[in-house]
């Protein structure tokens, strides 16, 4: 049994970090003077992990789960835990979606930990889109957008 971080619903807030008495969870998270959060990096070190679950036990967002099975070995970073997520069959449920009027400010492209957020620009015309494919809906596009043109979807 051991603890995996999954992103979704995820509020950059840090508890887990601060609730490892093994310091196996690190995370880096950058609070903008206003109180936006971007969560800039993300690990959790198994070899000093203990499996108490405390982590589990304290994430009112259940952005981390616990996982049956051995344990694994090393260091993993965001990317890695999201590919340990898919190799296990655990789909996101729910995914960033446009429900208004974007205004191309592009703090959702800056603000993607995953880099599912994108935009191209074309004739003075702002296109974003996001790629469903890597959002494992964490939402933080979703918190940071000034016009409130993203939501969560359950999928």
């Amino acid at each position: 049994m051991y603890p995996l971080y999954i992103m979704e619903n995820c509020i950059a807030c840090g508890v887990c970090a601060k609730v490892c008495k093994n310091d196996a969870i690190s995370m880096d998270v950058e609070v903008k003077f206003d109180g936006r959060r971007f969560l800039r990096s993300y690990s959790i070190d198994y070899s000093k992990c203990d499996s108490c679950m405390e982590c589990v036990k304290k994430c009112r967002m259940k952005s981390i789960i616990e996982v049956e099975g051995e344990k694994p070995e090393g260091e993993f970073d965001l990317f890695s835990l999201i590919n340990l997520k898919r190799k296990l069959n655990l789909t996101s449920k729910k995914k960033s979606q446009f429900v208004d009027e974007c205004i191309g400010c592009l703090l959702c492209v800056v603000t993607c930990p995953l880099n599912a957020v994108s935009y191209e620009d074309s004739n003075g015309i702002r296109t974003i889109e996001i790629d469903r494919s890597i959002c494992e809906g964490c939402g933080m596009c979703v918190r940071n957008c000034p016009n409130y043109a993203l939501s969560l979807k359950e999928v």
